[in-house]
């Protein structure tokens, strides 16, 4: 099984679009064939490893519906420090720090999978997978970008 670590560029605050830096995700397209479903896994509070090493269910089934296996990285998490080592410092780096920042770093992240990273994936299904808090940004995710996400499987 082939798994790449990458990073992607994207802006610090989403919403009022200005500063960018890097987060990071990885994928999984040893089953992927173009115009399969992209099953993104909407990262909660913790390394981006942890995740993958311990979400099983997406990987059983990614070679059954031909899926593409993503997992990114929540923003002030693992290697995903927007100012680096002083992410934590100020109330002003933390401000940063919420859900629907991260909803719009994901969004960004599949937006880029579907038009440039993904052969044939413009018009892939996404399908949100999440645990505990990243249950719950997968759910957000899907209500808040319902033309663009297509469901989600959540524990």
């Amino acid at each position: 099984m082939a798994v790449k670590f990458l990073f992607a560029l994207r802006n610090i605050c989403v919403v009022q679009l200005n500063n960018s830096n890097w987060y990071r995700y990885f994928i999984n397209t040893d089953s992927y064939e173009p115009g399969g479903p992209i099953f993104f896994y909407t990262g909660n509070e913790g390394k981006l490893e942890g995740f993958a090493k311990n979400t099983g269910f997406m990987w059983d089934i990614a070679p059954e519906f031909k899926a593409a296996v993503v997992f990114v990285e929540h923003r002030f998490y693992g290697k995903t420090q927007p100012y680096g080592d002083k992410s934590y410092n100020t109330t002003e780096y933390l401000g940063y720090l919420s859900s629907e920042q991260a909803l719009a770093d994901f969004m960004l992240l599949v937006d880029y999978l579907r038009q440039e990273r993904l052969e044939g994936a413009q018009s892939s299904a996404v399908i949100a997978f999440g645990g505990s808090y990243g249950g719950m940004l997968g759910a957000w995710i899907r209500t808040k970008y319902p033309h663009k996400v297509d469901g989600y499987v959540l524990q």
